[in-house]
């Protein structure tokens, strides 16, 4: 191991997306092994296996689902994302070898640590050198002392039928009874949020819907809305039809997100199969869609998860191009450690350093992030020990580097205190 792999190794990260549940949550859905599958998931699924049958829902036994499991995986081990969760219980619960057998042990070992107090900031702190995770669990109440919120703000403008609306007259104590109505409903739930804690918004429509956004009026807008309001029947409105309230929304709570100094977190290219909304149509996801927002809000801080793959290239250009873009590799190390690197590569030639945040585990639960994070280490390692060997950078300077991208940048920009 370099010395420069020896000091990545001792840096307290700031991870800067995760989907990690509170404690109570995981308690009250009681996870298993086959809870703990997130990506490699979606491998499964794609290797031929049917969705579904390995859920908690699902009719079969643990030995059934053990089997099938094992079917698949020996048809998946080829992936990182496979090697991850590998490394994740070998590491975290002894696991050496896969067989029914040892599936069901395994399975007893994940349930009993499900229910231990101390398992969170044991992967955490002590294991994974995770200081604070910023995390997506549809929830502001959190852990402080592990975790700062993040909220999706999809279902604010993903309007289709007359109960999206009265969704958000629910959650934000507002009666909704126009348009205007509404944009006070959504100010409400963002204030309310932001009392509550949270530190960013997420958009995450690339999912359901393009990336691209016109700019309609506010009378467009509310044509759109009045005639979802008067749906009693509770008719749904075609994707085509409801586009314009959608764009309109979006740059409604964008503005709303500067107004409250919240980043903008925004998912940006490839999609995942197990929980993919749009078939995986992953033109969806172009980063350079983003363009006219990006230049109508020189203001906001827009942070651009998942570097963008596979549209990576452009991604480069446009964070090195705009002040208000700011790069971030979450997802991105279990994705490709190969195009990992060649991005990093790219990276630290083309973007200054303070716009890059180095880790994001992007995981439902801690042993996918404690993997996570290990893998993001050493690739990082490699990629600044082969910068210091071509004298792009000197050893100080790497070190440096990576302090930053795991750790300074995100307390900086996330406004953190740990």
């Amino acid at each position: 191991m370099s010395s420069i792999h020896e000091e990545i190794n001792k840096i307290r990260i700031i991870d800067g997306h995760e989907h990690i549940d509170p404690v109570e949550i995981r308690k009250k859905n009681k996870v298993d092994f086959f809870g703990l599958l997130h990506y490699l998931e979606s491998d499964l699924i794609t290797a031929g296996m049917k969705r579904g049958i390995l859920s908690k829902n699902s009719l079969l036994s643990d030995e059934e689902k053990a089997e099938q499991f094992l079917n698949f995986y020996q048809k998946t081990k080829n992936t990182t994302y496979a090697r991850t969760l590998n490394t994740a219980v070998q590491d975290l619960y002894g696991m050496e070898e896969w067989s029914v057998n040892s599936i069901l042990a395994l399975n007893e070992k994940v349930i009993a640590a499900t229910n231990d107090d101390q398992w969170y900031p044991k992967v955490l702190k002590e294991k994974s050198g995770i200081d604070l995770a910023i995390t997506l669990a549809y929830t502001t109440n959190v852990d402080f002392s592990l975790f700062r919120p993040v909220m999706f703000l999809d279902y604010a403008y993903k309007l289709r039928t007359i109960k999206d609306i009265q969704v958000i007259e629910r959650h934000s104590g507002v009666n909704v009874y126009t348009f205007q109505n509404y944009l006070h409903a959504v100010d409400a739930l963002l204030n309310k949020f932001v009392s509550e804690g949270m530190i960013a918004t997420k958009l995450g429509h690339a999912y359901w819907r393009t990336l691209k956004s016109t700019k309609p009026t506010f009378y467009e807008a509310e044509k759109c809305f009045n005639r979802l309001l008067s749906s009693f029947l509770d008719e749904p409105m075609s994707q085509q039809e409801a586009i314009v309230l959608q764009d309109y929304l979006i740059h409604h709570i964008i503005q709303g997100s500067i107004k409250n100094d919240l980043p903008i977190q925004i998912h940006t290219g490839h999609h995942e199969t197990s929980v993919s909304g749009n078939g995986n149509i992953i033109t969806n996801s172009k980063v350079s869609d983003l363009i006219p927002l990006l230049l109508a809000y020189p203001e906001a801080k827009f942070v651009l998860l998942h570097c963008g793959i596979p549209y990576h290239q452009e991604y480069l250009n446009i964070v090195k191009n705009y002040p208000n873009v700011f790069a971030d590799f979450t997802w991105v190390y279990i994705l490709s450690p190969t195009i990992a690197k060649q991005i990093l590569h790219q990276m630290i030639e083309m973007v200054p350093q303070t716009k890059i945040f180095g880790f994001g585990g992007d995981y439902n639960f801690i042993e996918g992030t404690y993997a996570h994070q290990k893998l993001a280490r050493k690739i990082v390692g490699d990629v600044l020990v082969e910068k210091v060997q071509d004298r792009m950078l000197t050893e100080s300077e790497a070190v440096e580097f990576a302090q930053r991208i795991f750790r300074d940048n995100l307390l900086e920009f996330y406004k953190l205190k740990v």
